[in-house]
């Protein structure tokens, strides 16, 4: 069983993390952004203009 003070230190835990929103780009395809796709593409993309 939890103490007290186990409870008390939950909250306190709890309290100084709350839920924060995350935002995070979609790729079209449906796949985190840049999906692997668009990250070989940019490789090239840098490849070729770097030249």
């Amino acid at each position: 069983m939890a103490s007290a003070q186990d409870v008390e230190d939950a909250d306190d835990v709890l309290f100084a993390h709350p839920p924060r929103p995350v935002t995070r780009w979609m790729c079209g395809c449906g796949e985190p952004y840049p999906c692997p796709e668009v990250s070989f593409a940019r490789l090239v993309k840098h490849a070729r203009v770097a030249r």
